[in-house]
């Protein structure tokens, strides 16, 4: 009776903490998505650097072309 006890303590205790580390990610990565969506992105017209983007407006650093809001 005493060795079903601890296990259960134990299951318990194991349980617990992942319910814990579950709940933080879900927040950091739901705060990261808002950011992301909120957050206009530009890239070169002419897509020199094959897909990268910047978080400013500018000119590409390829062929000086005036970057371009990215719509989503």
């Amino acid at each position: 009776m005493k060795k079903v006890k601890i296990l259960m303590a134990t299951g318990a205790f194991f349980l617990s903490g992942m319910m814990f580390t579950a709940c933080g990610s879900e927040t950091a990565t739901t705060e990261a998505e808002e950011q992301t969506a909120n957050s206009e992105v530009y890239q070169c017209p002419m897509d020199c650097e094959e897909g990268k983007t910047y978080e400013e407006p500018g000119q590409c650093p390829v062929c000086e072309m005036d970057l371009k809001k990215v719509e989503s």
